[in-house]
């Protein structure tokens, strides 16, 4: 994994939204950063979520190989206020188009057999109270 990752890292973009951390993102971040074209490009990884555990053990020589900027993403990392001043923006934007989600909507009470059933790539499930 960790060698694959490096050849794309040349390509890689200015963010990382990462779900996983634990022990993907200590695999991650090192084959990621030394392997950068330029490694002076800031890479924001935004942690988002702790699917593969709560920790990691990050080699400090990582840190010095390159611009890593780590942030966290949920409540507490954005003020109630901060979040309230974008919703116009963001209104406008969803209203105008300049975002496209494909979403499938699924019941609640379907949460089993959705969970396990395939999904095709770019889709995105989403549960709702009804279908």
């Amino acid at each position: 994994m960790q060698n694959a990752l490096g050849k794309v890292a040349a390509e890689l973009g200015l963010s990382v939204i990462h779900y996983a951390w634990g022990a993907p993102t200590e695999r991650a971040l090192p084959a990621l950063l030394t392997r950068r074209t330029d490694r002076a490009a800031v890479l924001d990884w935004i942690q988002i979520g702790s699917t593969a555990g709560p920790d990691i053990t990050l080699p400090s020589f990582v840190l010095r190989a390159a611009n890593l900027r780590v942030m966290g993403s949920g409540q507490g990392s954005v003020t109630a206020a901060g979040i309230v001043a974008e919703l116009p923006s963001l209104v406008a934007r969803l209203t105008a188009g300049v975002f496209s989600v494909a979403a499938d909507a699924v019941s609640l009470c379907e949460v089993e057999r959705a969970w396990t059933a395939p999904v095709e790539p770019g889709r995105r499930l989403v549960l709702t109270p009804t279908a």
